[in-house]
């Protein structure tokens, strides 16, 4: 029975046909009466339903056909059959059910291929094959590989795409189509082959560009023989400096004839100006000149005078301040600038400037008292062996103690042309207050003299230390008040101007305790004091009349 074998009567397994066919009608009229109007994922979802529902029809109708096999299969021992009227109703149906199907599978790939699937298909497949296309047009060079691995790397993206997109249509494609797309698509894949083994040109153009650039391999060379090389050497230059005049002339002059043995004078004069500082070129116009004669006689008038180059020499040991007790290294630096001095004037042929007795005192009053001391016992008589000793104990001292800073002394650069002067302050050169001389720090703490030598560069006012007509009045407020320099009620001079020493405005004394301070030594100095005779100690306090009967002495044996 039909029931016990699949749980339905036949009249109930016929009943689900009917509904299943009915239900698979209904969807076939809908979609082929819609389906021009519906979408590409519309016609997809409601074609899927129509497939399920045939699936259905299929399944119910087999089962309908296993009901009547089960119901004519009651007598046992006989063959089941079913009557020629069941067998054709059955197998119309299922007829019925595959022509419907089939006829609204070519209105859904009609509508879904012409209308979606043949534009993206004939899309991807253009798209690669222009890829494919500027990728062949590239040139084979090395400058070129890695825009032609871009390229590739583009054309292999875009083939793979047009494989999934005929994949994904290749079930609308009605059966006189497929071969035509499948034969685009496979000779796009071979175009894109060709273009992979065309990769191989461009690796074969950038070694032989690598090559071309690095050359050919150098040869093995010899053993580099040892060669003499000369340092080449320059003439001196000369920078200004008077001192250094007449030695730097003398050594050019040996050089440039070793130099250049054969005397040319256009060779000398060029030589000449490349020695010299261009600023002085500048200002003495050098090169307007002829011959190197001419430039050395202008440099000689204006830089080799020998009596005022000795007189600067005088100045600069002037300036140099006085020395304590404390500075051994100062000491050193004097008589090392001493030595200095008297070897420029002996160059010069003007030693009689530091043979001067007023320059011989000045330099003795800037030794320390003890070095003094030692000195004028030495000057009275040589024998006392005094000078070895200073000389020593300040070698001793000079290196043990910490260099002092270089004392800086102001040197005189006055200018005399009218364009400097009105640039600013003859000593200092601040505009400020270049017409005003009494403002000038540096003016304040030069000598008497050099402040004269100053104010007349200036064209001041000797009185008030201003520049006005000699008409205009004068103040007389700031002259000297000195005793010694007044002439009838007042000075002709500026208290800055004092030879006999510096105005002071309140000249009072002050009277108080006197000073319990003990004067201190270092360890050296008090070794040096208590090696002292009583005399020497003696004599150290004032002048004695050994040294006062002798002067004429000291200074001929200092001079010597």
């Amino acid at each position: 029975m039909a029931q016990e074998t699949l749980g339905k009567t036949v009249k109930q397994l016929k009943q689900e046909r009917t509904l299943a066919k009915s239900a698979f009608t209904k969807q076939a009229n809908y979609l082929s009466r819609a389906a021009d109007g519906m979408i590409k994922d519309e016609l997809q979802e409601e074609f899927s339903k129509l497939s399920s529902l045939a699936r259905y029809v299929s399944d119910s109708n087999d089962d309908y056909r296993a009901g009547l096999l089960a119901e004519a299969g009651t007598e046992e021992g006989k063959e089941v059959k079913l009557d020629k009227h069941q067998q054709a109703e059955l197998e119309r149906t299922m007829e019925e059910c595959d022509m419907r199907l089939g006829e609204i599978r070519k209105a859904v790939q009609s509508n879904l291929w012409s209308r979606y699937g043949k534009e993206e298909v004939d899309f991807a497949i253009q798209e690669a094959g222009k890829a494919c296309d500027r990728a062949q047009t590239s040139p084979i060079t090395a400058i070129n590989r890695d825009g032609y691995e871009l390229q590739l790397e583009r054309v292999r993206k875009l083939i793979h795409d047009a494989t999934v997109s005929l994949k994904d249509w290749e079930k609308w494609i009605s059966h006189d189509q497929t071969a035509h797309w499948k034969g685009r698509l496979k000779d796009l894949r071979i175009f894109g082959s060709n273009l992979e083994a065309r990769r191989a040109e461009f690796l074969t153009a950038q070694k032989i560009a690598e090559e071309e650039r690095r050359g050919p391999e150098p040869q093995p060379t010899a053993v580099p023989q040892p060669v003499v090389r000369i340092k080449p050497t320059s003439l001196p230059k000369f920078t200004g400096f008077k001192r250094n005049f007449h030695r730097w002339k003398r050594d050019w002059e040996n050089l440039q004839k070793q130099g250049e043995p054969t005397g040319s004078v256009e060779v000398k004069k060029f030589q000449l100006l490349d020695s010299v500082d261009e600023r002085i070129c500048r200002d003495l116009r050098l090169p307007t000149y002829n011959s190197a004669d001419e430039i050395f006689r202008v440099l000689q008038n204006r830089y080799g005078d020998k009596s005022t180059i000795a007189l600067e020499i005088i100045e600069d040991l002037e300036r140099i301040p006085p020395l304590k007790p404390h500075q051994p290294r100062k000491v050193i630096d004097l008589i090392q600038a001493v030595e200095k001095a008297l070897n420029d004037l002996t160059e010069l042929e003007s030693t009689g400037a530091i043979k001067n007795p007023l320059v011989i005192r000045s330099i003795e009053s800037k030794l320390p008292d003890n070095i003094k001391r030692d000195w004028l016992t030495f000057m009275v008589n040589p024998r006392n062996g005094t000078q070895e000793d200073i000389l020593e104990k300040l070698d001793q001292l000079g290196v043990g103690e910490k260099p002092e800073k270089k004392a800086t002394y102001l040197e005189k650069r006055y200018a005399s042309t009218k364009s400097t002067r009105k640039g600013g302050c003859v000593v200092c050169g601040d505009e400020k207050h270049r017409e005003k001389i009494f403002f000038c720090k540096q003016f304040k703490e030069l000598k008497p003299g050099e402040k004269l030598n100053a104010v007349e560069r200036l064209g001041a006012c000797r009185r008030c230390l201003r520049c006005h007509a000699e008409d205009d009045e004068c103040t007389d407020t700031y002259l000297c008040r000195n005793r010694d320099c007044r002439r009838g009620s007042s000075s002709d001079h500026h208290f800055f101007l004092c030879l006999k020493g510096g105005f002071k405005g309140k000249e009072s004394v002050k009277v108080g305790k006197p000073s319990t301070r003990r004067q201190t030594f270092t360890e050296e100095q008090e070794e040096l004091i208590s090696e002292l005779t009583p005399d020497m100690a003696e004599n150290s306090g004032e002048p004695s009349p050994i040294w006062l009967q002798n002067h004429t002495a000291l200074e001929e044996a200092f001079l010597e």
